[in-house]
């Protein structure tokens, strides 16, 4: 029996373009969102990944009323608060409603993306972040980053759309989400002052009215939170011991009996400026400080550059908390999560520096190019200055906030080659997806 197979490579390829060219922004997040339903439930015995070993127990405190972490801003905590009471304190209520953030910051990604480049370029530019294995490690777990992209982004967004004054409000809520958002709004502030130099004046009036909306809306927040939660910045506990002797009708000592009391006093914090100097000194020179042995990705340098093992990444161990005789114990277990940086994006800055730079000299899509290049220099060159003159970094996953202008730098700069564009923005989201499922974090250990 002889059996023919005829195979049209010409539909074939008809048929694979057609599928491409129906696949949006929706089709992907809704695959994104699946494949976080995959990962969601690792570990699902009431065991923390990473940080949640804080960031779970200062989320139930603040649904029980009580302040928790104040050395960064409160609204990560709100948000896993409100998790825990919606869905239940286990690890569909923790890390749930991460994910729903992290799908709403992706599609307000694209939609800036796709206002700067168009489409395909705008999914492509949203796929190169999204499959970062740190950005999605943290958009499936309970720790603190994705509401502040979620109101960046929109802030962002809200501002391309001329609505400054949500934009500004929103920006609030990104200061109130995480310290390092001060630079999301700086990047758009030198975007806002370059596109408007011939109009500087009135563009300074806006700037100015946006700025304090900012700072109303975030200052105000943090006020009614203080007041509400007092959080302490210190706490003083002094013991005091008393000696009663007990004597004999001769007055001889019998016995000593001692007594301890304690007396415990607060400096709470009640007002958003002490909070902010509060975060200020907990995060600056003087207040925590990284002393490790050494590893590659302590210093930002090795973030983009393959100077000393690109590879080496922090493990998000998995942490057990057991309780007995009122001593907390906690056990650290290397479970499938790294924090590996996705090289064909993280390298990809140079390729994307290159590119917004000859936009800026060729004087062409300018606006663009500020927005992306601010963006990547800003949230980056801090990271290196702390690389060289405080310490070390414990550390690589900081770079995740320089990651959305890289993407957006690289789509911009594979634009630029013309009919080699398309190609050239595939071949890196494949290389990117590649990294993504090698180090995608539901995996035996070996």
């Amino acid at each position: 029996m002889r059996i023919h197979i005829e195979i049209d490579s010409e539909k074939i390829k008809t048929s694979l373009i057609s599928i491409g060219k129906r696949f949006d922004i929706w089709h992907f997040l809704l695959l994104y969102f699946a494949i976080h339903m995959i990962q969601l439930s690792f570990p699902n015995d009431g065991s923390y990944v990473f940080d949640e070993a804080h960031y779970v127990p200062a989320s139930l405190a603040t649904l029980n009323g009580v302040a928790a972490n104040a050395e960064h801003p409160p609204l990560p905590k709100i948000i896993g608060a409100l998790g825990i009471w919606v869905f239940g304190n286990n690890w569909f209520g923790w890390r749930f409603p991460q994910v729903l953030i992290q799908i709403g910051a992706l599609y307000l990604f694209y939609l800036i993306a796709k206002r700067f480049l168009g489409d395909p370029w705008a999914l492509g530019a949203t796929m190169l972040l999204a499959f970062d294995t740190i950005f999605f490690i943290h958009g499936g777990t309970l720790l603190i980053d994705m509401p502040s992209f979620l109101f960046g982004f929109l802030a962002f967004e809200l501002y391309f759309r001329k609505r400054y004054g949500w934009s500004a409000a929103s920006m609030g809520l990104t200061f109130l989400a995480r310290e390092m958002s001060i630079f999301f709004f700086a990047a758009l502030a030198i975007y806002h002052l370059a596109v408007n130099r011939k109009a500087l004046k009135p563009a300074l009036k806006i700037g100015v009215s946006y700025t304090l909306v900012t700072l109303l809306v975030f200052g105000g927040l943090m006020f009614a939170y203080d007041l509400k939660y007092l959080p302490p910045k210190s706490v003083n506990v002094t013991t005091f011991t008393f000696q009663n002797v007990i004597l004999n009708p001769n007055g001889t000592a019998i016995t000593t009996i001692t007594s301890t009391s304690q007396s415990i006093s607060k400096d709470v914090i009640w007002n958003p400026v002490d909070h902010v100097l509060f975060i200020a000194n907990y995060h600056g020179p003087k207040g925590i400080v990284i002393n490790e042995t050494y590893a590659p990705y302590q210093y930002a340098w090795n973030w983009i550059l393959p100077i000393d093992d690109p590879f080496s990444s922090p493990t998000y161990y998995r942490v057990d908390v057991t309780v007995s005789n009122g001593t907390v114990t906690k056990h650290y277990t290397p479970i499938w999560y790294r924090a590996q940086a996705n090289l064909p994006l993280w390298y990809g800055v140079f390729p994307a520096f290159i590119g917004l730079i000859y936009a800026l000299i060729r004087r062409k899509e300018t606006g663009t190019a500020v927005f992306a290049l601010s963006g990547i220099i800003l949230n980056y060159a801090p990271w290196v200055a702390m690389s060289l003159l405080v310490r070390r970094i414990g550390f690589n996953y900081y770079m995740i906030w320089t990651l959305p202008f890289i993407a957006l730098g690289l789509a911009f700069s594979w634009k630029q080659l013309g009919r080699y564009g398309k190609a050239a923005l595939a071949l890196n989201v494949l290389a990117c997806l590649a990294f993504f499922v090698a180090f995608f974090p539901v995996k035996p250990m070996p």
